[in-house]
């Protein structure tokens, strides 16, 4: 198995691949903080055009889907604004890993990797590296698990 760093998880899938506490109490389709932020307030444009996980302001924020999303510039939160679907990472921002098992896990924003262009975040390292063991199944897996997970 390969172990992936936040730092390196990028660059290592992109040119490899072409392609836990439980869920809080209340279910979401969206992973929300304990303030009602996605990604517990990191700018989900940085992931993307920064390649990090950078900690947004809530003078930068806005409301899409039933969350506050924060952005480090006021440029991101336009961006975001103008094509949230494109930046939204995937299962709502859960743990990948735990969608592809079949279930709602709480994510760490700073352990993500990005994968044809879409952002997967993941509870832990450990969590990111069972799931990179085998990266293709895990997406259709999770893909699959997805739709009836949201509604939960």
């Amino acid at each position: 198995m390969t172990l992936i760093t936040r730092r390196h998880s990028l660059a290592l899938l992109a040119s490899t691949f072409a392609l836990s506490p439980l869920t809080p109490a209340r279910a979401e389709p969206i992973y929300l903080d304990g303030q009602g932020r996605a990604l517990r307030g990191y700018d989900p444009v940085a992931y993307f055009k920064e390649e990090q996980a950078i900690l947004g302001s809530p003078a930068n924020s806005v409301e899409h889907a039933d969350a506050i999303w924060e952005f480090e510039f006021e440029e991101t939160a336009k961006a975001f604004q103008e094509d949230p679907e494109a930046y939204m990472p995937q299962y709502g921002g859960f743990c990948a890993e735990g969608v592809a098992r079949g279930f709602k896990r709480i994510s760490d924003p700073t352990v993500w990797v990005m994968v044809n262009g879409k952002l997967y975040v993941h509870y832990s390292i450990e969590a990111q590296n069972r799931w990179a063991a085998d990266i293709r199944n895990n997406i259709r897996q999770g893909d699959r698990n997805w739709p009836e997970l949201q509604r939960l």
